[in-house]
């Protein structure tokens, strides 16, 4: 294996994620290669968009085709779930992030997929009710868009990303994979790997819904759903239990690197019914189970995003231009420090490692 070559993950974040064009224009001037890649939201878009061979400037052309001023659908004032949350929280004291999670904890008053009282059930199910009733954007054109320019590369499903390295965590030797959540199952589902519980056999699967599912962000989209034995499963943004799924990458065959995108600190107001919904979304994210001490990522690099909010899809030119400069900067920090790995080095290195 090559030095230069690395695994890779990459969190969630909406439209932070503007800022791995940064990492990839970094790691291209470093001659970085990729082995195989993982992520969830817009690190599901991120490495999919890679994968397809486009380069950094030519992923920040097709960023500025992603107008979401145009598919906007649904005025935040007019979402079921907002009003609601505005009645639930004006009876609190101080209401804050704690409040979202009281508010979603409660009986559902519609969809029942989960028993009450269950593993993070009431949750699930009021989630997947309210988005039923209302969400923000259209998912179809976000696909859409996506399947068009990643079929101009070849790429239509998974079986166009093999290829991969085959381990014990991907053996189908997937180049690109990504988790969503079955609100049913109350599970992480890794795409396209788990798609067999559905009867879908996994090489036929489209990349672009994937990714779609990936990135469903409740109330921003619907949830995706795919029947099996007739039941409709609901899945959405994987993010909602882990925003950075490092454990799809298995470091055995080569060292991996990871970048998460941060910000200053979470967010929660509810002045205005569009502040409502990112201070849900906030809160009802990473709520998964707790997170290992140790990680199969080698080097993880942290990307400030200081105050743009993951839903901030109408940003101006100088935000961007921020991010993509805030993960430039941060991938030439991480592979500044990170020195050459020669196939011998790693071997012993990883050797110790898990000999313990």
């Amino acid at each position: 294996m090559l030095h230069n070559t690395f695994g890779l993950t990459m969190s969630g974040g909406g439209v932070r994620g503007i800022a791995y064009i940064g990492v990839f224009r970094a790691c291209e001037e470093r001659r970085i290669s990729w082995g195989n890649m993982a992520g969830v939201s817009a690190g599901s878009l991120a490495i999919a968009v890679k994968a397809a061979g486009y380069n950094n400037v030519e992923m920040q052309n097709i960023m500025k085709s992603l107008d979401f001023k145009g598919i906007q659908l649904t005025d935040a004032s007019r979402l079921p779930v907002v009003q609601d949350f505005l009645a639930f929280a004006g009876k609190r004291t101080n209401p804050g992030e704690n409040t979202v999670i009281e508010f979603f904890n409660q009986p559902s008053k519609g969809t029942r997929i989960n028993p009450p009282g269950s593993y993070r059930g009431n949750i699930l199910n009021n989630i997947v009710t309210y988005c039923q009733e209302g969400a923000l954007y259209d998912g179809d054109y976000l696909e859409e868009w996506l399947y068009d320019y990643l079929a101009r590369k070849g790429i239509r499903t998974f079986a166009d990303v093999r290829g991969g390295v085959c381990d014990k965590l991907n053996q189908r030797g997937y180049k690109i994979r990504m988790t969503g959540v079955d609100c049913n199952r109350a599970k992480t589902v890794v795409l396209p790997d788990g798609l067999e519980y559905y009867g879908i056999d996994p090489d036929k699967f489209e990349v672009a819904k994937a990714v779609r599912i990936s990135t469903c962000v409740p109330f921003a989209f619907k949830p995706v759903v795919i029947k099996r034995n007739g039941v409709k499963h609901y899945l959405v943004d994987g993010g909602v239990f882990d925003t950075f799924p490092y454990w799809l990458v298995d470091n055995s065959e080569m060292p991996a690197v990871g970048f998460r995108l941060t910000g200053r600190k979470k967010f929660f107001s509810i002045d205005t019914p569009w502040n409502v919904i990112k201070s849900i979304i906030a809160a009802l994210h990473d709520i998964g189970v707790p997170k290992q001490k140790e990680s199969m990522v080698d080097f993880i690099q942290d990307i400030d995003t200081q105050d743009v909010s993951a839903l901030d899809f109408n940003i101006g030119d100088e935000v961007k231009g921020f991010l993509v400069k805030s993960g430039y900067n941060s991938a030439n920090d991480l592979f500044g420090k990170i020195k050459p790995y020669f196939p011998s080095d790693y071997a012993k290195n990883f050797l110790k490692k898990i000999s313990g």
